[in-house]
């Protein structure tokens, strides 16, 4: 949680970045130290299993509805007509807020840690967040260490900080339809083709239809090494393969719309596509080729993944419907009640008997073709839990 003293502390917030590295992501914040012979610092404020924060920024994964993301708008405290702004369109007198620079601070603060409890990936936010708050106390003279924030600094952190916010707000809905019909329309009609492939089909068919779209130029696979769009689908199939082996460079990100597009970057290279679980209805991240149906998050109430709970309700399900499954609950429980009543000693063995009864028989049902064959099974087995009743 932030406060207040985390802006007048004695080391500068050099800059907070996004990491991936071997299947984790995190992010970072890296100081400069209070004595220069020290090295810098760097801090790991947050970490994830890989692709969490992208899942969780576009409210593809559990995402809580206390504070709707929209409220990120309230981090701009100075307000601007413009979709885009620049640093010459700030002057000093803009900062001028409040007489009261701590409590504003603190309020500012508390925001931003209610926005990052429900959306992590807005640390990486704090970087300029940091630069303009430290510039508040240094222009209202709360604030005499060496690191003192002047206001071109200030006025930059803002113009980075209206400008990613405003992008990802304009066009957040966009990008998250965009992400969805690459990487999940495919795996909803069991197509098989690679990730890089149905994202270049799917590029090529809306740019064929006129189509604006957000992530269009995020393939880094269907530009040549002078970094120009291809037109010939004979260039693109003959240069892919060998892109695709080559390793995809991740420069330090630091910013909401860096993030998305080095991410959706990622997801293709690594031949991945969206998938929603058919248990929790969650989206997870899967390999293009694989079947996975469910996803590895734990069940909430439970110790298991969606993958071991569905393949058990499902077994459950199936043997609940068969007819020789429903027999052999009638007897497991007449046994089961005269051991509650005290008819049967409690150390019998019937319990026992009779789930190995059952499973001789399930092995003669299932492999049994015709329905009068498994009727036949029933009765004996009938026959064979009653001498064991009797």
């Amino acid at each position: 949680m932030f406060s207040y003293n985390d802006i007048i502390n004695s080391k500068l917030l050099q800059s907070s970045f996004y990491t991936l590295s071997q299947n984790k992501e995190s992010i970072y914040f890296e100081y400069l130290p209070t004595d220069f012979s020290e090295m810098i610092e760097q801090n790991m404020i947050y970490e994830s299993d890989e692709f969490s924060l992208l899942l969780n920024l576009f409210g593809l994964d559990v995402t809580s509805e206390k504070l709707p993301f929209s409220e990120i708008r309230k981090l701009l405290f100075i307000e601007k007509e413009e979709e885009e702004t620049g640093e010459l369109d700030l002057d000093e007198s803009d900062f001028d807020l409040t007489n009261d620079t701590k409590n504003f601070i603190s309020s500012y603060l508390k925001l931003f840690n209610e926005l990052t409890e429900v959306y992590p990936i807005l640390y990486i936010l704090f970087g300029d967040v940091w630069t303009i708050l430290r510039y508040l106390v240094c222009k209202e003279g709360l604030y005499d260490g060496k690191y003192k924030i002047d206001f071109d600094s200030a006025s930059t952190a803002y113009v980075n900080l209206y400008n990613d916010i405003f992008y990802i707000l304009t066009h957040r809905e966009q990008m998250r339809q965009e992400l969805l019909e690459i990487f999940n329309i495919s795996s909803e009609y069991k197509v098989k083709l690679p990730t890089s492939e149905i994202a270049l089909i799917y590029q090529a068919y809306n740019q064929n239809r006129g189509y604006d779209l957000i992530l269009n130029e995020l393939n880094p696979y269907i530009r040549d090494t002078n970094n120009q769009l291809m037109t010939s689908w004979e260039d693109i199939i003959k240069i892919l393969p060998n892109k695709l082996n080559e390793d995809l460079s991740f420069p330090i990100c630091d910013s909401l719309t860096k993030f998305v597009k080095q991410m959706v970057q990622v997801l293709i290279h690594k031949e991945q596509t969206l998938r929603k679980c058919k248990n929790c209805d969650r989206y997870f991240v899967a390999r293009y080729s694989s079947l996975a149906e469910y996803c590895t998050r734990k069940v909430t109430g439970t110790k298991q993944a969606c993958q071991e709970y569905a393949s058990k309700k499902i077994y459950k399900k199936k043997q609940a419907e068969n007819p020789l499954y429903q027999v052999f609950t009638t007897y497991y429980n007449r046994i089961y009640g005269r051991i509650r009543r005290g008819s049967l000693d409690k150390d019998t063995t019937l319990l026992d008997d009779i789930k190995l009864l059952h499973q001789e028989f399930s092995s003669k049902y299932n492999t049994s073709n015709d329905s009068e064959s498994k009727e036949k099974i029933i009765e004996s087995f009938i026959i064979e839990a009653d001498k064991l009743l009797s």
